[in-house]
C-alpha cells in the first residue's frame, strides 16, 4: 500500500494501480486498496512524465504511431543527452513527427543495445548526440577517464555497426565547467569523426573548435537556435511583475536569468554594476537561477546580498515565474566569459527585450545594434557603461526582437533540421545540405 501511494504521488498511476491490484488479490475486501486503484485508473499516464527511462514498449508504440500516420519512410531518432528542463529539444524536434521521425530521449548510450531489438526491419535509425558532458563528469583519475572514453567510443562504434546514422549538435566547444579539456576534446573529435552530420547553430563553430578538434566542413549544416517565443507563460505586465518582485516602478532594471555558474561572469557583472550605479543610482540588478556548488558561486552570492539594489533569487525558477523576471526588466545582461550559443539570448528576444552581451560565439551574428549592446568579453568598464545606459524598452527594440524571432521561427528551423536528418538516414551520400542563416 505504501508503495502504491508513493508511485501515485510520483506520477506513475500504472505502477500504482498494479500495486493496488496485487493487494486486492490477497485481500479482496481491502477498501483502501480499492480506493487507491480507482484513484490510479482515473489518472491516465503521460509518456515519460513518470520516468524518462526508455523501454522497448516505447519504441514499439512510436513505430505504431508512425505507421498509423502513414509515413512512407519512418525513422526512429534517439537523442542523447536529454535536457528536460529546457525548451530547446522540444523546439528542434517539434516538426519531427511531420517528417516521419519519432524522437525519443535516450538517457544512457549503453541502453541502446538493450532496446534496439524492438526496432522493426526497414525502420530508419538516427542517433542524435547533443551535450555529452556526462561522459567525463566526476571522473576520478587517469584510469577512470580512459575507461569512460573507451566505453563511449565503443558505444558509438557499436551503434554505427548496428546501422545507426550518427548526428551531432554542437552546443558548446567544450563543457563549461570540466577540468579535463584535452580529454573532452578527444571525445568530441571521436564524435566528429563518426558523425555523418554535424549541426552547428553559430556560423563560427568550426573556426572556434579548431584549436581543440577538427569539425569536417563537409559534414556541417548550419541551422540557428530557434526562437523561444511562446515557450513560457507570458500573461503579466511590467507593473504586476515589478510589484510581485518588490522592484520600484521607476527603476531601471537589468536581469540575468538562468543557472548560476562560473563561466557566466558573475563577479565581472557585480564589478560592472558597482561602476554603473555610481552614474545611475536608480539602476537595479536582478539575478535569478539555481546556483551551482562551485566555490566561486558561493562567493558571488555572499557579495551580491551585501550590495544595494541587487536582488538575488538563488533557486530553480519555475516555468510559470520566468515571465516575472523578464517582464519586470528593461534589459537582459549576459556577462559570460565563455560561450558559443545562448538560449538566454533567444529567451530575451521572445519577451521583446534588448540584451547586453559579449562579442562571443553566435551572439554578434544573431543581433544588431537596435536590440543589443555588444561589449568586449571580460571588459568591466565596457559592461559597466552598457548597464548605465539602459533605458525603458522602445518600440524600435520590440520591432527588432520580433523580427529576429520571426527569422528564427521554430517550425521552419525544425523542418530544416529534420530534412537534413532525413537525408542522413535515407541517403548518407546526400547529407548534409542545409544552410539557413
Amino acid at each position: 500500500m505504501h508503495r502504491s501511494r508513493d508511485l501515485l504521488s510520483r506520477g506513475d498511476p500504472v505502477g500504482a494501480a498494479a500495486e493496488a491490484v496485487a493487494v486486492e488479490r490477497l485481500d479482496p475486501a481491502n477498501a483502501a486498496a480499492r480506493d487507491l486503484r480507482l484513484a490510479a485508473v482515473r489518472n491516465e499516464p503521460i509518456r515519460f512524465r513518470a520516468t524518462s527511462h526508455l523501454e522497448a514498449a516505447d519504441l514499439l508504440a512510436a513505430q505504431a504511431q508512425l505507421k498509423a500516420e502513414g509515413h512512407p519512410r519512418p525513422a526512429i531518432l534517439l537523442y542523447h543527452q536529454a535536457s528536460p528542463n529546457s525548451p530547446f529539444q522540444p523546439l528542434v524536434y517539434r516538426r519531427a513527427w511531420a517528417n516521419g521521425i519519432a524522437p525519443l530521449a535516450l538517457q544512457e548510450l549503453a541502453d541502446l543495445k538493450r532496446i534496439e531489438s524492438a526496432i522493426e526491419p526497414g525502420m530508419g535509425r538516427i542517433l542524435h548526440l547533443h551535450w555529452v558532458n556526462r561522459v567525463l563528469a566526476g571522473a576520478d583519475g587517469r584510469a577512470d577517464i580512459e575507461r569512460r572514453l573507451d566505453a563511449a567510443i565503443a558505444a558509438l562504434d557499436a551503434a554505427a555497426h548496428a546501422g545507426w546514422s550518427i548526428a551531432w549538435t554542437v552546443h558548446n566547444i567544450l563543457p563549461h565547467d570540466s577540468p579535463f579539456h584535452a580529454d573532452e576534446a578527444r571525445l568530441r573529435q571521436a564524435i566528429a569523426d563518426r558523425a555523418g552530420m554535424i549541426h552547428v547553430m553559430a556560423g563560427s563553430t568550426v573556426e572556434l573548435a579548431a584549436p581543440w578538434y577538427r569539425i569536417p566542413p563537409e559534414k556541417v549544416i548550419h541551422v540557428p537556435l530557434p526562437s523561444f517565443r511562446g515557450t513560457y507563460p507570458d500573461i503579466v505586465d511590467r507593473s504586476t511583475a515589478r510589484f510581485v518582485l518588490g522592484l520600484p516602478g521607476d527603476a531601471r532594471v537589468v536581469s540575468l536569468v538562468g543557472g548560476l555558474r562560473p563561466y557566466k561572469g558573475l563577479e565581472l557583472l557585480l564589478d560592472a554594476f558597482e561602476l554603473a550605479i555610481r552614474e545611475r543610482p536608480q539602476l537595479h540588478l536582478v539575478v535569478a537561477g539555481l546556483p551551482s556548488r562551485a566555490p566561486e558561486i558561493t562567493t558571488f552570492m555572499d557579495r551580491a546580498v551585501a550590495l544595494a539594489n541587487v536582488h538575488l533569487h538563488a533557486r530553480m525558477i519555475p516555468s510559470d515565474d520566468i515571465q516575472l523576471f523578464l517582464r519586470s526588466s528593461d534589459a537582459i545582461v549576459l556577462p559570460y566569459v565563455r560561450m558559443l550559443n545562448s538560449a538566454q539570448l533567444m529567451l530575451a528576444l521572445a519577451f521583446d527585450l534588448p540584451v547586453i552581451a559579449p562579442d562571443l560565439g553566435g551572439i554578434p551574428e544573431t543581433v544588431d545594434p537596435t536590440i543589443a549592446r555588444i561589449f568586449p568579453a571580460s571588459d568591466v568598464a565596457a559592461l559597466g557603461a552598457a548597464l548605465a545606459a539602459v533605458e525603458p524598452v522602445s518600440p524600435a527594440v520590440v520591432a527588432a526582437a520580433r523580427r529576429i524571432s520571426d527569422d528564427h521561427d521554430a517550425d521552419r528551423l525544425s523542418d530544416d533540421l529534420m530534412v537534413a536528418l532525413r537525408r542522413l538516414v535515407d541517403d548518407p551520400r546526400d547529407a548534409p545540405g542545409v544552410d539557413r542563416v
